[in-house]
């Protein structure tokens, strides 16, 4: 390294104590030039750059023949070259989803984004894989089947567009609709006092109660009180929504399960607290003249499961929304649509209590923002709602 020269101190207008110290900088060290194009990335684009280089050293030359040995090295040269740019490519492709190849790099991408592919796919795909944990079965799997790494690719985007945080009151009724144990839920704000809290109403599959056990304490796996494929389904939402789920025994509720999903998703300082629906039973006579030729009994019997609260009938639990009205058109329309009606009217057309009068003249019962239309026409119970019918006509049996 060189040595800079001793500064010089220097006196000048002729006071002896207005010194000034200057020291001799050398000067700057010249830019080396560069012709090379960056954006070179192929073979070809290498060879010629070095070709040209060539021919700029050694201008007395005038013929240049690829059996030169200088020509060999270049062309040595440039196809190493070329495989490197491509090695370059392939690592930075490998940090976007939208380029990378490896199965590894793409379940990993998809994992920050929230899209586990070790969940999502049916573990009995992966049971045969002889790779040792699941991350790997998974890669294994898309690499003999890369039409799957490239649906997961394309599904692990929209998550990011998924709301599952509760804000809004929507927010609350969508997130708990979406869980395979409630049927309907609907939220309102209510002023305790000293703050808001956040009440939903929540009406369970299978007329469950919100605070009914779900399990008898037997020594078994999945609870008693569920039927088997709605606790797969709630198992398989929890799973891959990595949230809690209680033990199973006798203190296992409906409550309990939805508690979890509640306490992630809600906003900090905010209470949100579950309460049963409000059922709105009604009672409804309806009147049925049968078309010759069909049985009174068969018909009967068939208006009934048409009318039923079991899953696919008019009055099945959560087909009819918080707040929605029941008409009066829309009971003769199901009606109507039954093979062998040949007119249908209503006779009686109320909710279920004192101080309710007969709609049948308004045709529509209406009902609460938080209530839902209930009628499940059980004999032993007929505060939950009776449709009684009525048929004549027809043939007799």
């Amino acid at each position: 390294m060189a040595e800079l020269a001793p500064p010089k101190l220097i006196f000048d207008g002729g006071c002896p104590d207005c010194g000034e110290r200057v020291a001799s900088l050398p000067l700057p060290i010249p830019g080396a030039e560069d012709d090379f194009d960056w954006a070179t990335r192929d073979y070809d684009s290498f060879r010629l750059f070095m070709m040209q280089e060539l021919a700029s050293r050694f201008p007395e030359r005038r013929r240049w023949t690829p059996a030169d040995m200088e020509v060999v090295i270049v062309e040595l040269l440039a196809a190493a070259l070329d495989r490197a740019s491509h090695a370059i490519d392939r690592v930075q492709g490998e940090r976007f989803l939208d380029s990378a190849r490896r199965p590894e790099s793409v379940r990993r991408l998809l994992k920050l984004i929230g899209y586990d592919a070790t969940l999502r796919l049916d573990p009995a795909l992966l049971a045969d894989r002889p790779e040792p944990d699941a991350a790997r079965k998974v890669e294994g799997f898309w690499r003999d089947n890369p039409g799957a790494m490239e649906q997961a690719r394309a599904a692990g985007p929209r998550l990011i567009a998924e709301q599952n945080r509760m804000v809004t009151l929507s927010d609350h009724s969508d997130v708990l609709e979406g869980h395979p144990l409630v049927a309907l839920a609907r939220a309102r704000l209510v002023w305790t006092g000293a703050w808001q809290t956040i009440l939903v109403s929540v009406l369970l599959e299978d007329d469950i109660a919100l605070d009914q056990p779900l399990h008898s304490g037997a020594a078994t796996p999945v609870p008693d009180g569920l039927r088997r494929e709605l606790w797969d389904a709630v198992t398989v939402y929890h799973t891959d929504r990595r949230l809690p789920l209680p033990p199973v025994n006798e203190t296992l509720t409906g409550r309990r399960i939805l508690r979890g999903l509640i306490e992630d998703y809600r906003m900090i300082g905010t209470e949100v607290f579950l309460e049963p629906a409000k059922p709105a039973a009604i009672t409804i006579t309806l009147s049925i003249r049968a078309k010759p030729g069909y049985f009174r009994s068969e018909l009967k019997q068939a208006l009934a499961q048409v009318f039923s609260a079991d899953q696919g009938g008019f009055f099945e639990t959560g087909r009819l929304d918080f707040g929605q009205a029941l008409y009066a058109s829309d009971v003769i329309e199901s009606a109507m649509a039954v093979e062998g009606v040949a007119v249908a009217c209503l006779n009686l057309f109320r909710r279920v209590g004192k101080g309710f009068q007969d709609q049948s003249g308004d045709g529509v019962i209406t009902v609460e923002p938080d209530e839902f239309i209930e009628c499940r026409s059980e004999r032993a119970r007929p505060e939950n709602g009776m449709l009684r019918i009525v048929v004549n006509g027809g043939e007799a049996g």
